[in-house]
Parts: structure tokens; sequence; C-alpha cells
């Protein structure tokens, strides 16, 4: 049996190789005409700039009237350059965007700007209904019931169990089975209503299905069906190899579908992400799937109960090792430090997950060490210990697959980490001349940090640095500020309010010496 794992773990991992390039969860860096600037003139274009590339969804321009209208976008690179309808006259504008990052997941939000003058901002459309998310959520715990319960329980009895079970174990497994399939095809059209920003009533029109289906997670959902349909037909197969050899391709697929769309599918290096996720997530089916066959087989005492109970105890050891060894390095590549479990929605959702799977280990130890070995005793009181004992693992593994579902909504460290880092770079201004060069960066409580060099690279001691910053587009008069000396090369300027964000045009007046001054001048984009 041990033999037969490592070869269908092969082929899990094997077959995780075979997904696409990987890119982190999606996130708007910014936008040109800036967030809230002043334009004097109506642009033709708007350039919203991603940290990976994304796919354009629904993209609507609202005026200062409130008045709305269907835009287009095209993608370029990491950019979206969405053509711009006619101004109909000055004030704030707002355009409201929604697309979909690499890992399947949508995104959107909402950029202003004004013409001539900001007026009250523009009535953008509001958010999509609170019924959606819990519905997602709901759903996506349908769909691991059905995967990891309904199809590892279907492995389980097929290849650990060897077809010997109880008439109850079936119609069980067929309706977590059935579960699945229900929250599988329903997840289509919420997929495509999340990416469309519809409400409710619009699952009636083919449009979010269509969108759905075509969406990332579509994939994985169509090979989720395929994993719920091969397990299905294990079940109504004889036991015996075909049987055993139907319900493993059930259990593979699942694992490969998991590795089509998702936080943990896109991280990089995908040689290492994805089939650790593939790994990880047959492991899970192997072990979660066990759980409710075994404990039917208990509470029927159906004579095979004991034999499979040892089969699996024998499983559970190299099992195990896989799903830490797989979870490990996945919390790694999504950037997971003892900082984010808790600074994090992320690493809460987690450390949540790791207390249930600690208390799950911990319970499949007593089994193993003491209660299974019982049942070869026999006695009422060792059935109805296993018994109670698999009743709370159930329970427990509930409590992960929704622990698991809240992923969903929250984007992994590294995701954030990217995006900040992206942020940092473009709030970021290099000015090189032949005199001299000086690195801006605006810090996050309005500092700007200025480093000084001569043209050899080396710091440049200077004696003083005044530093002016204009917006005449907004007409915004120049901000003057003296910055402070921080060390050799090194100034400063505290306490920064830029009252609209675009482009400002920065000048820097270095007095070198009481002979030598230098001046700098670049544009400097404020978020």
């Amino acid at each position: 049996m041990l033999r037969f794992l490592a070869r269908l773990a092969l082929v899990v991992a094997g077959c995780a190789m075979l997904a696409g390039p990987c890119f982190a969860h999606a996130t708007l860096l910014g936008s040109e005409p800036a967030e809230g600037s002043v334009v004097a003139t109506p642009p033709a274009k708007m350039r919203l700039s991603f940290n990976e590339p994304v796919t354009p969804l629904v993209f609507k321009l609202f005026d200062p009237d409130g008045r709305s209208a269907d835009v287009t976008a095209t993608a370029q690179d990491n950019d979206l350059l969405v053509e711009l309808p006619a101004a109909g006259g000055e004030g704030t504008y707002a355009l409201s965007w929604r697309v979909t990052s690499a890992d399947g997941h949508p995104i959107g939000g909402t950029a202003t700007f004004s013409i001539g003058h900001a007026s009250h901002r523009a009535a953008a459309e509001t958010a999509r209904t609170s019924a959606t998310a819990p519905l997602i959520w709901l759903t996506r715990i349908g769909v691991y019931i059905g995967w990891i319960g309904g199809v590892g329980g279907a492995f389980f009895l097929m290849a650990v169990a060897a077809g010997r079970r109880p008439a109850v174990a079936d119609r069980a497994i067929a309706a977590l089975l059935g579960l699945g399939g229900v929250a599988t095809l329903f997840s289509f059209g919420l997929q495509g209503l999340d990416e469309l920003g519809g409400n409710l009533a619009s699952l009636g029109r083919a449009a979010p299905w269509l969108a759905g289906l075509q969406s990332p997670y579509g994939g994985t959902l169509c090979l989720g069906v395929v994993a719920l349909v091969l397990a299905a037909l294990a079940l109504r197969l004889p036991a015996g190899k075909v049987a055993a050899g139907t319900a493993s391709a059930a259990l593979v697929a699942v694992a490969f579908a998991l590795t089509l769309s998702g936080h943990a599918s896109t991280a990089a290096p995908a040689w290492a992400a994805r089939p650790a996720l593939a790994l990880h997530g047959a492991a899970a089916a192997l072990w979660g799937g066990s759980l409710l066959p075994l404990l039917l087989l208990v509470v029927t005492r159906h004579e095979g109960a004991g034999r499979s109970a040892l089969r699996l105890s024998a499983l559970l050891l190299p099992t195990v090792a896989v799903l830490a060894l797989s979870g490990l390095t996945l919390a790694i590549l999504q950037g997971v430090t003892v900082a984010t479990l808790t600074g994090t929605d992320y690493g809460r959702l987690l450390a949540g997950k790791l207390l249930l799977v600690l208390a799950m280990l911990g319970i499949g130890a007593l089994n193993r060490r003491i209660l299974v070995p019982r049942l070869a005793i026999g006695g009422d009181g060792h059935f109805r210990h296993l018994r109670q004992v698999l009743m709370v693992d159930v329970c427990l593994l509930l409590l992960v697959l929704a622990v698991v579902a809240g992923w969903r909504f929250t984007p992994p460290p590294r995701s954030i980490a990217a995006a900040e880092a992206a942020l940092r770079h473009r709030s970021m201004l290099h000015i090189h001349t032949a005199r001299g060069m000086a690195m801006i960066e605006i810090g996050g409580q309005g500092d700007l940090d200025i480093r000084l060099s001569g043209a050899d690279g080396r710091p440049l001691a200077a004696q003083e640095v005044r530093v002016s910053l204009a917006n005449p587009a907004a007409g915004v008069e120049p901000l003057q500020r003296q910055a402070t000396l921080v060390a050799n090369g090194h100034w400063r300027v505290d306490g920064l309010i830029f009252p609209v964000g675009g482009a400002w045009t920065l000048r820097l007046g270095v007095l070198v010496s009481d002979f030598d001054s230098l001046s700098l001048e670049g544009t400097l984009t404020v978020p």
C-alpha cells in the first residue's frame, strides 16, 4: 500500500508541474491621471497600473452629476488603458473598475480625478451586496467537503478498505459527492457574479455563469467536476483494482485542480509551489476523507472496521509527513513569518488552521497507539471510544475546511509585501546630473527622504538643502521646506502634507559650500 501511495504522490507532483506561469495577488499601484489629481484638459485615456498582468472585466465612468457610462479597457503589460468618453464639463470624475488577478480572484476599486477644479466626489457604484461574500464562502466550504470528504472518502473505501464496507458508507460518501457537485456548479455563477460585480438577481442571466467558466477558477471547478464524477463511478464499480484505480484518478484530479488557481498556486517558484500544493491537497483528501467512512464502519460494527483502521493507521505517519512538509513549503513561499501570523488576516486564519490540525494530530496519535489496536480485542467499550473520538475528528475537519475557505478573501503576506514594495518604488524619484545625484522617496508619514551623492557615487556633503514642491495643474502653490541633516549625504523633510496626489515638480537647492551650489529638478509621483 505504501508503494502504491508513493507512486500516486509522484503522479500528483508531476501533474502539478503542468500549470501555467506564477504571479501574485493583483494590487493597484497607481493611475494616470493620479488619484485625486486635477488636470487642466480632459484626458482621452486613463492608465491603471498593477503589480502583475490583470484581465479587465467591468469599467464605468461617473461624471460630476452622477451619470455613468460604460468604458472599455485594454491590457498593456501590467497596465490597463481605459478609453474615456468626451468629458461633459468640469468637476470630479470617478472610474469604477473591476479586474481578475492571475490567481483567479476578482478585485475592484474606484479611481478619481478632476477636470479644471475639484467638485463633490462623483457618485460611484456601491460595493457588492454583503450577501455575496458569505455565499461564496459557504459554497467554497461545500466544494471542499465534496472534494476532500467525498473524493477522499471514495478513495478510502475502494483503495484502503479494499471495497469492504456497509451500504450506509456508500450512501454517505455519495451524499458528500452530491453536495460537492451542487456547490461546484453553483460556484461557477458566484465566481462570475463576483467578477462582474452584479447582485444575486443576475444569476438568472447567462453572463455570470459564462464569466465564471472562463475564469482561472473555472478551470479548477471543471477539473473538480471530473474528480467528483470519477469518485461516484468508483463507488458503483465492483471492489477491485479498477475501482481503486478510478478512485485514485479522482484523487489526482482534485490535487491537480487545486494548482490551477488560488493564492498558493501562484506563488513562486512554480516548481516548488505547485507540487507542494498538489501533495498537500492529496494528503488532506486521504486523511480527511477517511474519517467519515471509518466512523461509519465503527458505528455499524462492520467486520472490516478493525482491518481498515489498522491499514489507515499505518498510512497516517507518511501522510502527515507529506502534509506537514508541503504545508511548511507553502507557508514559506507565501511569506509567512511569526509577525504575519498575528499581523495579517491570512496569518490569523493560518494560525487557526494549525491549532485545529494539531488537535486532529493528537487524536490521530491516540487512535494509532491506543484505540485502534484495542479493536482487535473486541468489546463495546473500545468501539464506543473510537466512535466518540472519530466524531470529534470529523467536526474538527469541518472547522478546518471553513477556515481554509476564508483564504478566498485574504491576500497572502507575499502579495502584501510585493504591493508595498511596488508602491514604494513608484513613490521614488532618481535625479541624475553630471555634477550629482539625488534619490528621493516619500515615507509613510508624509516624510521626504533625500540621499545626495556626487558624480563619483559617494555621499555628497552639503551645508543646506531646500526643497520646493509644486503642482500647477492642481492650482497648488509651491511648498517650500528646509531639509534636516540625518547623516552625511542623507537629508529628511518631516510632516509633509500633499493636498492632492499626482505629478509634483520637485526642486532641490543644495548649498555645497559658500561658493558652490547644486540645483536638481524632477517629477515626483504622489499616490
